[in-house]
């Protein structure tokens, strides 16, 4: 089981639009998968863009409401996206929206595992967000790359790929220094103090993550067992 995290500088290309050929590729790539006898589960990001491309990018204060409500516009679209993007591979897709409640709570953390896994079962390709739309600050995880790692944990995933922007994990921010090195494999029992430093804050205007929250939801992952 792979599950799959697409944030939305990589949904949309780092333009402010929804990028339709980034999309094709990633769908021809997942039904491959699927085809090879991988059960999948995307995690994506991008509803508030999507949102706000419908808009034609209007001037919003800041604020939950405001990002609630192009989550609430946004979500249908990129799920409208998704599914003709994906059906043109014979793929059926599900939405599945999430918050920190729904994990937090024992009924419904097994409620969640079995409708994915009833999904997975039937052969559909789960698409996994946040609830955002009706998420407060309470109940958010925030990011979906710790999303993408309590998920991983709910269905037992055995390996976890966060997609993003950058060509990997570095041991110090590349845009800074250009002779940041950059880090292959983690096999040490911990994360290293030096590799936590050098995450920093979110990297985008588009993004809530960033490298720091990966290295959250990597940690995350691999203490329940996921690579």
């Amino acid at each position: 089981l792979i599950l799959i995290k697409l944030g939305t500088s990589t949904l949309t290309s780092g333009t402010p639009k929804i990028s339709p050929p980034f999309l094709v590729e990633l769908a021809r790539q997942i039904t491959q998968l699927q085809t090879l006898g991988h059960q999948v589960i995307l995690v994506s990001s991008g509803a508030m863009a999507a949102g706000r491309e419908k808009l034609g990018y209007p001037q919003l204060p800041k604020g939950l409401p405001a990002k609630q409500m192009l989550a609430a516009i946004g979500q249908p679209r990129l799920m409208a996206i998704y599914e003709q993007i994906f059906g043109l591979y014979g793929c059926t897709i599900a939405q599945v929206l999430l918050t920190r409640a729904d994990l937090a709570d024992r009924r419904r953390y097994l409620n969640a595992r079995n409708t994915l896994e009833a999904l997975l079962a039937h052969g559909t390709l789960p698409i996994i967000n946040e609830n955002d739309t009706v998420a407060t600050e309470e109940i958010r995880v925030g990011d979906n790359d710790n999303l993408s790692a309590l998920v991983a944990n709910v269905v037992e995933a055995d390996l976890l790929i966060l997609l993003t922007d950058q060509q990997g994990l570095f041991a110090a921010d590349p845009r800074n220094n250009p002779d940041a090195k950059l880090v292959e494999i983690i096999d040490t029992p911990e994360i290293p103090q030096e590799i936590w430093e050098s995450a920093g804050g979110s990297g985008t205007r588009l993004g809530t993550g960033g490298m720091v929250t990966k290295l959250q939801a990597a940690d995350l992952a691999r203490r329940s067992g996921t690579t």
